[in-house]
């Protein structure tokens, strides 16, 4: 069993803060491919009335929810293909028009200079990200934010990390591994756990 706070490497030189996004993973128990997601980000664009969340090809998205963080109203979303998102100028010219997003109302445009703060709750099945190989739970899944978390199913320790994390124990003995990708690209995230006796 690894201790409380186990190690920290190479984090050193990149402040915690160096994003507003945050993205939980709660990973259920493997056999489910399914793990739970909490992600917190902030919009600042001028004018938007609405923010678009890309859902993974290959991953199923459900029990979907999306507060505002400021006060906790509930925001409606609804989920549209690339050509649909495009057409509001808010994501990437070279979407492809067959990609899925969640693509959620804000409760007015974002002022000038101002920000509005959203959380979405989603729960993705994906069985080539997350599996049960050879009785050891294992997740792989490249990380493009630069703040993320990933806990693991109570009963399960981590015996292998891939990329440099911060691991410790949340109150109910679940093993967490904090990430901070300082890279310009996708953090290549690997972890592996065994089931405890």
């Amino acid at each position: 069993m690894l201790p409380k706070i186990a190690f920290m490497l190479c984090l050193f030189s990149v402040p915690l803060l160096a994003a507003d996004e945050f993205t939980l993973y709660e990973l259920q128990q493997p056999e489910t491919h399914q793990f739970a997601i909490t992600y917190d980000v902030t919009t600042t664009r001028e004018g938007a009335q609405f923010f678009f969340n890309p859902i993974r090809p290959g991953s199923v998205a459900t029990k979907e929810r999306v507060i505002e963080r400021s006060s906790g109203k509930e925001l409606k979303f609804e989920t549209v293909n690339g050509k649909d998102a495009k057409a509001t100028g808010l994501v990437p010219a070279d979407t492809s028009d067959k990609a899925e997003f969640i693509k959620v109302h804000l409760l007015g445009p974002v002022p000038k200079g101002g920000e509005t703060r959203i959380r979405i709750f989603k729960t993705y099945t994906d069985a080539p990200s997350y599996t049960l190989t050879d009785g050891k739970l294992v997740f792989t899944r490249p990380l493009g934010i630069k703040r993320n978390v990933v806990v693991l199913p109570k009963g399960w320790e981590l015996v292998e990390c891939a990329s440099p994390g911060i691991v410790s124990t949340d109150e109910d003995g679940r093993i967490r591994v904090s990430f901070l990708n300082d890279r310009d690209d996708r953090l290549p995230v690997k972890i592996v756990a065994r089931r405890l006796p």
